[in-house]
């Protein structure tokens, strides 16, 4: 830390000025980072995901996906201390690799926002669509309604990011919460009606590796895009303190939940098969298998709609607030970085990655037919935007540990971990790829970096001479770790 005696840098104003104004305290940052990953849709969906893929012993491999991402949230914990930054991981990268990593992880995660709000918007589309066609509207998911649907979701949820991250918190949580408990009881209703049936999930007579890492890698989909919340530290009070925490408040709090409701939920989800083959959604198929009747089934599809629009806003505001430190640092055009006068709020950014997510998602449903082969589409691009920036911070953990010559031994180990697994997300989409058009996303993602790298490069060229000159990560500085 700063000694008050010593003269006072521009480093220092910075960090002073981030303490000083920063409007988000410890719980709202924490309750927007959990609400950003909708808790409720990750309990209705993982076990599903994960119990395809990895069998009756799926809660290994969602274990597995929780400890990889923990151990690379403890590399972005390790940057988070030493520096104040707006960028996220792009931010952090620049202080081990230079200009070259932060390009390069700038790309990803620009490309990384975009598909995840197209994401989020067609799973508000899968589960709206899904409780108006039990509602008598039979093309309730096909590319008409489907349109409606984005247009409401993304327009509503771009209006709250407007109004300011107090808004937004507010509405996104209050959310989160209302979503919240149904699920529960669905799940507690479901093991009161089959058991648990520990014999069968605990018995490694059916184990299989391929499948297990499949599953793995299924599980860590949900978890991905964890540490975006470091995007609005210069909002936050104390950020060097609470951004860590609310970076490791993902993977360890949902992250430890996934494993534990998928062993609640197996059994059920065994017993439900038919009415999940017949297309039914994981949380009304056990709602319905466990007694709750129909009404509470149809009822889980609103909720989880519901639950989705929490996170729609969430990312709207980790994006726009990305975006708008590419345009501070050059990368792109200026107007992105405006600030609203009154709402605090980069209020061009965020009609741009609003305007971004909807036109992806709708050309995905339009090419794919429904709004379901869509989300299985545009699914993987997002995992896969985000293992290069994994990857580099991890690696970039252990050179900052060993450049300070410090010894620590579990942080560098967990980043060694972090890395391997964080690249098999990749490495199995190549060697055991999904089906199409899902499988074209391993290569098409190399195409999306290198067009966003041009583009880069052309804004930076036309630059002003005085603003053309490379830049120090955005508002970074630089202190004793904690």
């Amino acid at each position: 830390m700063t000694n008050p005696s010593t003269p006072t840098t521009g480093a220092d104003l910075t960090e002073q000025a981030h303490l000083e104004t920063g409007r988000l305290g410890r719980t709202s940052l924490v309750s927007l980072s959990l609400a950003s990953f909708f808790p409720a849709v990750g309990i209705a969906l993982v076990p599903l995901l994960v119990f395809s893929t990895a069998g009756t012993n799926a809660w290994q491999a969602s274990l597995l996906s929780t400890i990889a991402v923990i151990c690379v949230g403890r590399a972005v914990t390790a940057f988070a201390r030493r520096y104040v930054a707006t960028g996220s991981l792009y931010s952090y990268i620049g202080e081990v690799f230079g200009p070259w990593a932060r390009y390069l992880t700038a790309a990803a995660l620009l490309a990384g926002f975009i598909a995840a709000i197209g994401a989020l918007a067609a799973v508000v589309g899968i589960f709206a669509g899904s409780f108006l066609l039990s509602h008598g509207v039979d093309n309730a998911l096909s590319f008409g309604p489907q349109l409606a649907i984005f247009l409401v979701a993304l327009a509503l949820a771009a209006a709250i990011a407007y109004r300011g991250l107090d808004t937004s918190v507010w509405i996104a949580v209050t959310l989160a919460l209302l979503s919240f408990p149904l699920v529960l009881v669905i799940t507690i209703a479901s093991v009161a009606k089959t058991g648990l049936d520990l014999a069968d999930q605990f018995s490694l007579s059916e184990f299989s590796l391929s499948g297990t890492l499949q599953g793995m890698a299924v599980g860590a989909a949900f978890l991905v895009g964890f540490e975006s919340c470091t995007a609005l530290a210069a909002e936050t009070r104390n950020p060097r303190r609470n951004v860590p925490l609310a970076v490791m408040s993902v993977p360890v709090l949902l992250g430890g939940l996934f494993p534990l409701v998928t062993i609640l939920q197996v059994p059920g989800l065994q017993a439900a098969s038919a009415e999940l083959e017949a297309g039914m959604s994981a949380p009304a198929a056990l709602a319905l298998h466990a007694g709750l009747g129909s009404g509470v089934a149809t009822a889980s599809d609103l909720v989880l709609a519901v639950a989705t629009f929490a996170a729609l806003i969430g990312f709207i505001n980790y994006g726009a607030r990305f975006a708008m430190t590419l345009a501070d640092d050059g990368l792109l055009p200026a107007p992105l970085g405006r600030i609203h006068p009154r709402h605090h709020s980069p209020f061009v950014s965020i009609a741009v990655m609003s305007v971004a997510g909807f036109v992806l998602v709708a050309a995905l449903v339009f090419t794919a037919g429904d709004v379901v082969s869509a989300y299985y589409t545009v699914a993987p691009l997002v995992v896969y935007l985000w293992v290069l920036p994994y990857v580099l911070i991890t690696v970039g953990a252990i050179v900052l540990t060993v450049r300070a010559h410090e010894y620590r031994p579990l942080l560098i180990g967990a980043s060694v971990f972090g890395a391997v697994a964080t690249a098999w997300m990749y490495i199995n989409g190549v060697i055991n790829p999904p089906p199409a058009p899902a499988n074209a996303m391993s290569w098409i993602v190399l195409i999306v970096l290198a067009v966003l790298l041009a583009v880069f490069a052309i804004t930076k060229r036309r630059q002003a001479p005085s603003t053309a000159v490379e830049v120090s990560p955005q508002p970074v500085a630089q202190v004793e770790e904690v």
